[in-house]
């Protein structure tokens, strides 16, 4: 409630006394000249106004109105590690998991009791603000931790600042540059961090399987490797096994000896093929005795398909009956190791069948399984549209392809060739872009052009007469070629078109995952086996080329692998490259097989400088080493190439600084006490359950809530008012003594 107070209270007892003085004086001269009485009063009542008024001008009246100030800070900030340190199994679940178990169940109920809000913020090397279902959601994979820069967003982006700032971590911090910006801000907005710590002294005990590599395909009795990629985090790790499953039958084990962590180290499996068929093989861990130790991912899985070189089998889709398939069986009907099986569409609802073999059913028309699929090593698609392939075919395909190492073909006019693929499963394995909008130059006559590196190519080898430029000479003129938007990076073009507008493109291939895709972009492309000018062998051979070398793409002739799957920069990255004993080159010309005895190897670094290039020898059944320097973090490239070009092998290595976060697991609160001492809060582990609880409520429910209160202070003497009634009573007096002739 608003009291008129006086700031200088003394001023109104000496200006009443004056002010009487005054007056009393004013009346004995007033009177001595014979003043009548009426007048009389009326001067004094006016100079007494006006002298009043002056005392309370010089007495400074103010009004004062107490009222209480209410705390405007209604939030705390919840701060939660998401680094990778917080992946670390304690028990059976990760510390992350403990840290929103224990928002769920402690903080956020006496949270509520309080009426606070609550601003959730996931912390690593960034931090960022979140809801509920983020934070229970989110996963562990920050590779540091800036706990400084954590403190200092959740503090300056609210208005008013938090009450507090609530962290949950295992003070595993790693980046503390902002540490001493953290401190000054927290100091200077008087907010305090409450810090609960997560994990064991000792860092948590896990062993888990990281990756798993094997060859795609393998030949029935061959020897092949499988590396299992592993790590561990903990000291002094018990022993423990891992098996190797071939079927769900056990196949090898392998004992690894007690050891210290953090560690990452792979163990490789030799194991031979079974008969022809897909085949899984399974990587398990054993959990040791020691309960203690936690298994994050004990097995892991990869199939090798296991195919005879004696018969190579193509299935041959077409979307209605073509010339194409007529021509192409003819071309490989003389190869008895070239099974062809066509399997075409002549309506919506029926389907026409020729060379279906009796092993492999296709009464119900297009493979709908994996396994029934992969019993082919090349798959043609020719002349189909986009609604010829529903979404389920095309993941098959791409799976077929990327991960068993099958061979794909597209072959087609403008109809197959459709926009309608665009953004589709298929177009991300095949090495074009589809055209957004088709035109009609596809229609114009064109002459075909052979590339520099398809030249090189085996499959351009076709005839041992002339040389290959002089053999792909004789072509006649095509029509109804295919408009495609763009050839993908990484795609060898080998066939282009000439006297014709659009991209150029006729054929071209590319690695897909353990596979290779191809396209023929034309749609009579059998119309060279009629030609006057052309040699029908010629047609022939190429195509018997071309099946091979799809068919024979994912089988690795010479492999290529990295002794160390997690190099970091400075390491010296070994490299083994072997050719199996029983595997010949990428393509096996008709005249026999052709054993790669030379090759060169060049690996490019990130910014595709050229670190090493040599020649290599290889004997088949013998792996070789090699080995380069890895100055800095990237991506690496090793290629391994015969001499005229023809790529054998690709390997990306990437090689990055290994996570600071797994170096010690264990929990390190100093840096969290260090931090609660300086700006007023606390730092305590989280299984100190009633030590934990009691100081949050100090700070989150206090038992007495101190109300503050602020005085506004108001002038209340000098104003308008007062003015005008200081001018009025001297205007008064002045004039009424005028009046009277009293001047």
């Amino acid at each position: 409630m608003s009291e008129l107070s006086f700031q200088l209270p003394a001023a109104l007892l000496y200006c009443g006394l004056a002010t009487t003085g005054v007056l009393l004086w004013c009346g004995l001269v007033l009177r001595r000249r014979g003043t009548a009485r009426n007048r009389m009063a009326i001067i004094l009542s006016l100079r007494l106004i006006f002298f009043l008024a002056l005392a309370l001008l010089v007495s400074r009246p103010v009004w004062t109105a107490p009222e209480p100030e209410e705390d405007t800070r209604k939030h705390i900030a919840l701060l939660v590690d998401r680094s990778e340190s917080m992946s670390v199994l304690e028990g059976d679940t990760s510390r992350y998991q403990q840290a929103v178990n224990f928002v769920r169940e402690s903080l956020l109920p006496l949270v509520d009791q309080s009426e606070l809000q609550v601003q959730p913020f996931l912390f690593a090397d960034s931090t960022q603000a979140v809801d509920g279902a983020t934070l229970a959601s989110a996963k562990a994979t920050g590779q540091t931790t800036n706990l400084g820069q954590a403190l200092v967003q959740s503090i300056v982006t609210a208005d008013p600042p938090p009450l507090a700032v609530v962290t949950l971590t295992d003070g595993v911090l790693t980046d503390t540059q902002d540490h001493n910006r953290a401190i000054s801000v927290a100091v200077n907005r008087g907010v305090p961090l409450l810090g609960i710590g997560f994990g064991s002294e000792s860092g948590g005990q896990v062993i888990g399987l990281q990756d798993i590599e094997s060859p795609s395909i393998a030949e029935p009795g061959q020897t092949f490797k499988i590396t299992a990629s592993l790590r561990a985090t903990g000291e002094a790790l018990p022993s423990f096994e891992v098996l190797l499953l071939r079927d769900g039958q056990l196949a090898d084990r392998r004992r690894i000896n007690s050891f210290d962590g953090p560690r990452t180290w792979n163990e490789t499996f030799e194991a031979t093929a079974a008969p022809d068929g897909v085949h899984t093989y399974e990587i398990k861990v054993m959990p040791p005795a020691d309960e203690s130790v936690v298994i994050s991912n004990s097995q892991m899985t990869t199939t090798v398909r296991s195919v005879s070189s004696k018969e190579i089998r193509v299935l041959y889709v077409q979307g209605g009956l073509t010339w194409d398939y007529k021509f192409v069986h003819i071309a490989v009907s003389k190869d008895p190791t070239i099974r062809l099986t066509g399997l075409s569409r002549t309506a919506n609802a029926s389907r026409f069948f020729e060379s279906v073999q009796s092993d492999v059913d296709l009464i119900n028309g297009f493979p709908n399984t994996l396994d029934k699929l992969s019993e082919f090593r090349v798959v043609v698609l020719s002349n189909l549209r986009p609604g010829d392939l529903t979404g389920n075919q095309q993941e098959m395909l791409a799976q077929y392809c990327g991960e068993l190492g099958g061979g794909l073909l597209m072959i087609g006019g403008q109809q197959t060739f459709n926009a309608s693929w665009r953004d589709s499963r298929l177009e991300e394995l095949l090495p074009v872009e589809f055209a957004v909008l088709g035109n009609n130059s596809g229609s114009q006559s064109f002459s075909i052009d052979v590339t520099q590196k398809a030249l090189k190519h085996p499959v351009f080898q076709i005839s041992d007469d002339v040389s290959p430029a002089e053999a792909w000479q004789n072509l006649p003129r095509f029509t109804n070629r295919a408009i495609v938007e763009n050839v993908k990076p990484g795609a060898e073009v080998w066939l282009e078109s000439e006297g014709s507008t659009g991209q150029p493109v006729l054929m071209a291939s590319q690695r897909y995952g353990n596979g290779v895709a191809s396209v023929i972009c034309m749609q009579n492309f059998w119309r060279w086996r009629l030609a006057r000018t052309s040699v029908p062998r010629h047609f022939d051979r190429f195509w018997r080329q071309l099946f091979r070398y799809l068919a024979d793409a994912g089988r690795n002739a010479v492999t290529m692998n990295v002794v160390d799957l997690e190099p970091v920069p400075g390491d010296e990255i070994e490299l083994l490259i072997e050719q199996p004993a029983t595997t010949a080159s990428p393509i096996v010309p008709e005249d026999g097989e052709m054993t790669i005895n030379e090759a060169k190897l060049t690996v490019l670094g990130p910014d595709q400088s050229e670190i090493l290039n040599i020649s290599v020898k290889l004997e088949p059944g013998r792996p070789t080493a090699a080995s380069f320097i890895a100055d800095k973090s990237g991506m690496y490239s090793a290629n391994l190439e015969l001499n005229d070009g023809t790529l054998l092998t690709r390997r990306d290595i990437q090689v990055q600084e290994i996570t600071a976060e797994l170096v010690s697991t264990s929990r390190n609160m100093e840096l969290l006490r260090q931090f609660a001492a300086v700006t007023g809060g606390f730092a305590i582990e989280v299984e100190k359950t009633d030590e934990l609880r009691n100081a949050l409520r100090m700070f989150l429910q206090p038992e007495e809530q101190f109300e503050t209160q602020r005085t506004y202070v108001q002038p209340a003497g000098m104003s308008g008012w007062i003015l005008a009634l200081l001018l009025g009573c001297l205007s008064l007096d002045w004039l009424c003594r005028k009046r009277w002739q009293m001047l």
